[in-house]
């Protein structure tokens, strides 16, 4: 048993760990709020497409995301600690020169350096890798420099998605046609040098007569089959200055540009009539259908797709709906074709 005096003695101590304890606790929730914390932002990087490095002030790689190890390939325990120089290798892609490493050049300036793409990655196992790369710098609470982060992907795959995604923004995505708006933006461009050099354009609008029916009777499919086939029958019949659009459903816009004299257009009209004719007389399921063609003339109907559009659609209807002996006219002149003779 303690004497009074040794009991006395000892009081302080135990009212000074008795009040540690809320301390520790604190710390250690803390603690474990850090680690979950931790443990989150490295699940987000390994999640997100683009690999990460991160290092230190002396550019010592500290984390390296899955995606940083599966380009590089290297190991995530392979990587840590070691200079980023070693793991990270770049060259310049045109000049073959070693670029400048990333985190120098971020801690020298204490700025970003933006996306570049003219990097090769040398790999683990001595491949290149074509790559889009950036760096920032890493600053604590205070806006001390820590460190820096680098985010790198490979390019062949963005440059693949950058020229689909611009394909498919311009074309019909069943013919692979140009769509509406591709269209408008070269008639502009053909419009433009007409005016400039004087030149004349002629504009078809075409029409599959009876595609409903055919359509709901032999399937959708099929008419996406006649669809596909018209298109690459009009693409045959033009040249590569002219353009050819899917206006919508089993419409197409034709533009012919530079052009001496309407009366040019005259042979390439005829083609596109027999070239679809014959297509259609391919297949005996196909044969209920028949084209129909109105034109409209630059600049004598309009300089404008809007004005122009509008005289070739009338065209056609009539064309449609007449159903004489003219396969093409013109709403606002004596230009038509009949049954592929020269015009009167």
């Amino acid at each position: 048993m303690l004497s009074s005096s040794k009991t006395a003695q000892l009081e302080p101590l135990v009212a000074e760990n008795a009040g540690l304890k809320p301390m520790t606790l604190k710390l250690t929730r803390r603690n474990a709020e850090v680690s979950d914390q931790t443990a989150l932002a490295h699940a987000m990087l390994d999640f997100v497409g683009d690999a990460v490095l991160a290092t230190d002030t002396a550019a010592n790689i500290i984390y390296m995301n899955t995606a940083a190890e599966t380009l590089t390939g290297f190991s995530r325990m392979g990587a840590l600690g070691r200079p980023l120089a070693d793991v990270f290798q770049v060259i310049d892609s045109t000049s073959r020169v070693q670029k400048v490493n990333l985190a120098l050049q971020v801690m020298s300036t204490g700025a970003p350096v933006g996306l570049h793409n003219s990097s090769l990655l040398k790999t683990c196992d001595g491949r290149e890798l074509a790559i889009e790369d950036a760096a920032l710098p890493l600053r604590n609470a205070k806006g001390e420099l820590t460190g820096v982060l680098i985010k790198f992907h490979d390019s062949r795959y963005s440059a693949e998605t950058t020229a689909r995604m611009a394909y498919m923004a311009q074309h019909d995505s069943l013919t692979g046609l140009l769509n509406r708006y591709a269209f408008e933006e070269r008639f502009k461009q053909a419009a433009a040098l007409a005016r400039r050099h004087e030149k004349k354009m002629v504009m078809l609008f075409v029409d599959l007569d009876n595609f409903k029916e055919v359509n709901d009777t032999l399937g959708h499919a099929v008419g996406d089959e006649i669809l596909q086939a018209l298109g690459l029958r009009l693409l045959g019949c033009v040249r590569a200055t002219d353009h050819v659009c899917r206006h919508g459903g089993d419409e197409f816009v034709v533009l012919l540009s530079d052009l001496a004299e309407h009366q040019q257009a005259f042979a390439v009209i005829d083609k596109v009539r027999k070239s679809a004719e014959e297509l259609l007389r391919q297949d005996g399921g196909w044969a209920a259908l028949t084209l129909s063609v109105g034109i409209s003339l630059f600049p004598d109907d309009g300089e404008t797709l809007e004005a122009l559009l509008p005289h070739a659609d009338a065209a056609m209807f009539r064309v449609k709906n007449g159903k004489k002996a003219a396969s093409v006219l013109s709403t606002t002149s004596k230009l038509w074709i009949v049954d592929g003779e020269s015009p009167v």
